[in-house]
Formats: C-alpha cells, sequence, structure tokens
C-alpha cells in the first residue's frame, strides 16, 4: 500500500514529469495528435468520446476536431444508430501524420536517454502506463470505447512502429 511519505515524494516529481512532456512533445500542436491518435485508437468515436478519453472539455476538442478535419487529417460521418451525432476517422493522411510524429518523438526520447538502458526504459514505461490505469472516479478515466467500438487490436500497424 503507498504511504503518504511515498506519495508526497511523488507529487515533488509531478511537475518535473509535466516540464519533461513539454520539452519532449512541446506544447504547439500536440492536443491536436492526441486528439488524432485517439480517434485511431477508439476507430469512429464520437467527439465526446474523444473528450472523455483525453480529459478535456469538450469544445477544446471540438475545435481540434474542426482543425484536423480543415487540413484533411480527420473525416466525419453521420452516426449510424444516432443521425444527431457524428463519428471520425483518421485519413490516410492523418495516419501519415501520426506516424511523423511519433517517429519525431521517439527520435527526440532517444536521444534524450542515450545513457539508459532499455531496462530502465521499460520499467519507467510500465511503472508510468499502471499509474494511468489507476482510476480516478471520474468520467475522463474511462480508457476503454464503448462497446460498439471495438478498440483497434495492436496490429503490425505502421504508425505505431515508426
Amino acid at each position: 500500500m503507498a504511504t503518504p511519505h511515498a506519495c508526497a515524494a511523488l507529487v515533488g516529481v509531478l511537475p518535473t514529469l509535466l516540464r519533461v512532456k513539454r520539452s519532449v512533445v512541446g506544447s504547439s500542436g500536440s492536443q491536436g495528435f492526441a486528439v488524432l491518435d485517439a480517434v485511431r485508437h477508439f476507430r469512429r468515436p464520437r467527439v465526446s468520446e474523444v473528450a472523455d478519453h483525453l480529459a478535456l472539455d469538450l469544445s477544446t476538442v471540438s475545435r481540434q476536431v474542426a482543425h484536423l478535419r480543415q487540413r484533411g487529417l480527420l473525416a466525419a460521418f453521420p452516426d449510424p444508430q444516432d443521425g444527431r451525432s457524428q463519428r471520425l476517422t483518421v485519413t490516410a493522411a492523418g495516419i501519415d501524420e501520426l506516424r511523423c510524429y511519433r517517429r519525431d518523438l521517439v527520435d527526440r526520447l532517444v536521444e534524450r536517454l542515450a545513457d539508459w538502458d532499455d531496462a530502465d526504459v521499460d520499467t519507467l514505461t510500465g511503472l508510468l502506463a499502471r499509474l494511468g490505469s489507476v482510476p480516478d472516479g471520474t468520467t475522463a478515466s474511462r480508457t476503454t470505447p464503448s462497446p460498439e467500438l471495438p478498440r483497434q487490436e495492436p496490429t503490425p500497424d505502421p504508425q505505431r512502429n515508426a
């Protein structure tokens, strides 16, 4: 069981983690790629499902979706179960953008972690994934797609292997 002392130490590291994220990912445009990746992950979600998954305000995600659609990276189509709402899908151009973006992030991390062993990177990855999977009691913590939208299973996906 995690103690208050151990959790206090983690709280002290969180600002550093955010700073590292900003230096690696950058601040401009990263939300758009998070939206694009969430749409790819959930295959045909509604905008509200993307907002929920990313723990972002619906209006923020709607603006990002509009921008990504203007750039031709996302497409929208009527929801077959509810014609009033729309479902989203990533276009071929969007897949290419995600692939390039991911490759750039990997390159930055390889440079930043050049003196780390793969085992250390694996440990950090596992622990951060575990921390991210702890439910916080809000709808934003939902990380599984709705039942009618099966999760895109890991397959030989070039954008993920970039």
